[in-house]
């Protein structure tokens, strides 16, 4: 018997040696160690981000009653601010709506979405709290209000995210978004718009994803160890440049990035990959804004088109975008045979008009508003000056029913396409199931539409190194536009839209207060979103409000503001630095852009111009057709030009 258990025992051994000695050897992901050293330091940053948020609500009711002074207070602000920054980055992935909402929301109120009516959030939270701690003269009782409604809500969240279980790939991806977040939100001055403490905030933030990265390195120097040099190195560089930063106005955020803040992504996401941990691609088959696996801030292909068009061109894309081109320049979708998509958006003017406002399609009178670019347009949440529409492909529907566009309908269009055989026969074989219809009209022009982007300008292929020399006064352009001319905090990049990052889920709007004209101190009538026909847009704080557009290829898309109102870029530039509106003498109780002049001088000011003109890049526009389908039943209707009257 005991030599049978001996045996046994031996048999058993060598099978635990041999399959121990196999696992050892062979791949091996980062264990519960690893998360749980990941954890415990966000719980220890959680509770101090509490403990510091309970001292400023001790000091704030000091400073009311005389018992602390202003730099106590804003001592107090400014520790809080840091402590939220230290634990954010798996804050804002954990339950970014909270945090948005309660904690760090931007200090403009906004309606709670998805609700059958007008439900208006008023702002709360740190932002707002860092308008009133440095205003000239604070608001005891703002203070005290949004003091005692940050505390309870980091308590809040705080005791929901403590019971929270952590994951690798969940880690990885948030490092990945906060990189993203730093660079567009932090360094700009978004997130304090009061106090512009943003790079001690970014060293915060960045040390707090140093410290959790390195937790990864006993598996690196198992698997890859040639990249715990390289992680090392890139945090310590990254960090080095923004401890010896001392002046907002003056950092350099265009050799930051493209000397730092592009290799430290890069090598997280390296980092990520060859560990083997699983990709969000990997476990979910929702799409995405982003493509977060390997692809940074200002690289092509950084955003996932299909989300942003709302389906899969599927198998044969090439064919539909095809299609759309043909249907965008021929004016046989109109009533008149004579207005095309490309007559108020002409791809040589990056497929704007350059008209204040559009013609309308009886040629002498004019739409309501200017004609934008279609370049980069699918990347938005919502459509149009007045954001009135959700989907790419609906666009096309405001054009055909308006009587001053196209003035006609979807039913009288598709009989028209169908007197084509041309058309006939394309239509048939790339939608058999939807032949001419308002599904395939709309989906074909999407997918031409989706085509048109803008994202190789001379300014890209330098901040990404593809070329190493750029006009300087594009550098300090660049630096005024993320910092102290505060242009990237609406107009976010890469998109310089109001794309809002990380995420890039949703698209803001502005009141800007533009006049009917440069000269003139009277509010252009124009109610903006305010008069869309979506019941969320009504709330009193829309009016006057209008969609953020893109500042890519402005060179090429004057003159500028819905109303055309501006005829070259110096006297938008000139209109910014007056304060707006505001700065006009024209009063307007919401307008969000601030009312203090920017004191930008002339020199400045042309470096912004001169960034804008670097954004300039139209390779993507292509040429019009040079044919248009034939109508052999109808030979007047082959006379129709190309692309429509301009």
């Amino acid at each position: 018997m005991k030599t049978i258990l001996s045996v046994g025992s031996l048999v058993l051994g060598l099978f635990l040696l041999v399959h121990l000695t196999s696992f050892q050897s062979g791949p091996q992901l980062p264990n519960a160690t690893t998360i749980e050293a990941i954890s415990n330091h966000f719980h220890a940053q959680l509770r101090s981000f509490k403990a510091n948020t309970e001292t400023y609500l001790a000091t704030a009711q000091k400073f009311v009653n005389g018992q602390a002074d202003l730099e106590q207070l804003q001592t107090a602000h400014l520790d809080t601010r840091l402590a939220f920054k230290r634990a954010s980055f798996l804050l804002e992935y954990n339950d970014r709506y909270a945090i948005k909402k309660d904690i760090n929301g931007a200090p403009l109120p906004s309606v709670e979405p998805a609700v059958p009516e007008v439900a208006v959030i008023e702002p709360t939270g740190l932002q707002v709290l860092d308008e009133i701690v440095f205003a000239e003269a604070i608001d005891h009782v703002a203070l005290l209000n949004h003091i005692s409604k940050l505390d309870k809500a980091v308590k809040k969240v705080a005791n929901y995210q403590e019971g929270l279980l952590l994951e690798h790939r969940k880690v990885l991806e948030a490092v990945r978004l906060e990189l993203i977040r730093v660079y567009t939100l932090g360094l700009t001055g978004f997130d304090t718009p009061g106090s512009v403490n943003a790079i001690p905030e970014a060293v915060a933030s960045i040390e707090s994803l140093e410290f959790t990265m390195l937790q990864y390195i006993p598996y690196l120097e198992r698997k890859h160890p040639e990249l715990v040099s390289q992680l090392e190195e890139r945090f310590a560089g990254t960090l080095e440049v923004l401890r010896n930063a001392d002046d907002f106005d003056t950092f350099d955020r265009l050799g930051f990035y493209r000397n730092h803040m592009q290799d430290l992504y890069y090598i997280v996401w390296e980092v990520h990959s060859q560990l083997g941990i699983e990709t969000l691609s990997e476990v979910s088959t929702i799409p995405q804004p982003l493509k977060l696996e390997g692809k940074a801030l200002f690289d092509q292909g950084f955003f996932n088109d299909m989300y942003f068009r709302g389906s899969d061109l599927g198998e044969n894309a090439e064919d539909k975008i095809a299609l759309g081109r043909l249907l965008f320049y021929d004016p046989i979708l109109s009533s008149n045979n004579e207005r095309a998509c490309a007559s108020c958006h002409n791809p040589e003017k990056a497929f704007t008009d350059g008209r204040s406002k559009s013609l309308a399609i009886d040629g002498e009178s004019h739409i309501q508003r200017n004609s934008p670019t279609l370049l980069n347009s699918i990347y938005t949440e919502r459509f149009f000056y007045d954001l009135r529409e959700e989907q790419l492909e609906r666009q096309i529907k405001h054009v055909v029913l308006d009587a001053n566009e196209f003035s006609t309908d979807f039913l009288a269009i598709a009989e028209k396409l169908a007197e084509s055989k041309e058309y006939k026969d394309r239509f048939n074989t790339i939608y058999p199931m939807a032949e001419i219809s308002k599904y395939s009209i709309s989906n074909a022009l999407g997918a031409y539409v989706s085509t048109l982007q803008s994202f190789n300008s001379p300014f890209d292929q330098y901040i990404t190194g593809k070329i190493d020399e750029i006009n300087p006064a594009v550098q300090r352009g660049f630096n005024l536009f993320m910092g102290k001319a505060a242009c990237g905090t609406c107009h976010f990049a890469p998109t310089f839209s109001g794309l809002v990052p990380p995420y890039f889920q949703e698209s803001e709007s502005e009141i800007l207060g533009v006049p009917v004209d440069p000269e003139s101190e009277i509010l252009d009538p124009d109610y903006g979103r305010a008069a869309s026909t979506k019941p969320i847009d009504e709330a009193p704080f829309y009016l006057f409000s209008f969609k953020t557009t893109t500042v890519r290829n402005s060179a090429l898309t004057a003159p500028y503001m819905h109303n055309g109102a501006y005829p070259d870029l110096q006297s938008v530039v000139d209109f910014y630095n007056k304060g707006g509106g505001a700065g006009l003498g024209i009063d307007l109780e919401y307008q969000t852009l601030p009312p203090d002049p920017l004191d930008l001088t002339d020199g400045e000011m042309s470096d912004l111009i001169a960034f804008m003109e670097s954004l300039t890049d139209t390779s993507s526009v292509g040429t019009p057709p040079s044919k248009l389908p034939e109508f052999a039943a109808h030979p007047e209707w082959n006379e129709r030009p190309i692309g429509g009257r301009y």
